[in-house]
């Protein structure tokens, strides 16, 4: 009867599976977007204890979303479920981790106070992570993963927008227009920059760990504080901090990372190499290459003709 049970399970998750692999382009979205919303939903679950002092009740919701993404990822098995394991350290994954660091550090180190007792601070700490832990599971190995079979640029976009517009669930039900615009404009340049860096080191945990660190400010308090009810900006206003947000804190840094990740350098580089003189030598380095190659390609083709004759 177990067997029987368990077999008839598989069958029904494979048919999930290659249902969902069948979909097009606006289908697969809207399956995502379904999956984020379920997972939002967790954070509209009754609270577990009411002392605030460690972070209890925030901790289990994202974990339960976390949990949630990760059943997710057993059932459709994206692409990105093989980035679990250490980060591949080429150049360009090295490279952005350093930019990586110096970013979470910059973040950190900025005018906010820790003055919580240490159990506090340790509570803190673990919440960061499981933010980080969720987010990550939905957002990047979930989403990002599923819309990869479109291409990378469309997963990359769709994404972080999606990412983007997972925070608004911030401002409900006491709806703040302007705080939820520029939340979701500088979260989803974090999108784009944090999907650089998954990327680049094809490893989940690095992104989890930067993702924690740059929510730094969710659990410790910044020395100054501006709300929305200490000044009041106007559209145009209002529209153009939400670009800075987006462009300043991430999405211009993320974009340029991405820029690196097709492997071609930008026009300004190349006119820097012209005047430095350096062209030269890569001119050097790449006529080297391909004599090399020629040379290859000639020593193959000698060993089949001397393989044919003694055929």
């Amino acid at each position: 009867m177990s067997v029987g049970t368990s077999s008839v399970r598989g069958m029904s998750i494979d048919r999930v599976r290659s249902w969902f692999w069948s979909l097009g382009k606006f289908d697969s979205v809207v399956v995502m977007l379904i999956i984020a919303i379920a997972g939002l939903l967790l954070f509209r679950l009754p609270e577990v204890t009411y002392f605030k002092g460690i972070y209890f009740n925030e901790t289990l919701q994202f974990t339960l979303i976390a949990l949630w993404g990760l059943l997710c990822v057993l059932i459709l098995k994206p692409p990105t479920i093989t980035y679990f394991g250490w980060p591949k350290l080429k150049w360009i994954g090295a490279f952005m981790m350093i930019i990586a660091i110096a970013v979470v550090a910059l973040e950190i180190s900025i005018g906010y106070d820790i003055k919580q007792p240490l159990r506090v601070k340790i509570a803190g700490v673990i919440t960061l992570l499981s933010i980080g832990w969720a987010e990550e599971m939905i957002a990047r190995v979930v989403i990002f993963g599923s819309l990869l079979r479109f291409g990378t640029r469309f997963a990359v976009i769709t994404s972080s927008v999606i990412f983007g517009l997972m925070h608004i669930n911030v401002y409900l039900p006491d709806w703040d227009g302007w705080s939820a615009y520029w939340h979701v404009m500088m979260a989803t340049g974090f999108g784009l920059f944090i999907c650089a860096l998954f990327i680049a080191t094809r490893s989940y945990w690095v992104v989890v760990i930067v993702h924690a660190l740059s929510d730094w400010t969710v659990v410790f308090d910044k020395k100054n504080t501006v709300t929305v009810d200490d000044y009041s900006p106007g559209i145009i206003e209002g529209l153009w901090w939400g670009l800075q947000d987006f462009t300043i804190q991430y999405g211009f840094l993320g974009l340029c990372l991405l820029y690196l990740l097709r492997g071609r350098w930008p026009k300004w580089a190349i006119r820097l190499a012209i005047k430095w003189k350096l062209v030269e030598q890569a001119d050097e380095m790449v006529g080297q290459k391909q004599a090399n190659s020629f040379r290859d390609r000639a020593a193959r083709l000698r060993k089949l003709r001397f393989l044919r004759r003694w055929q």
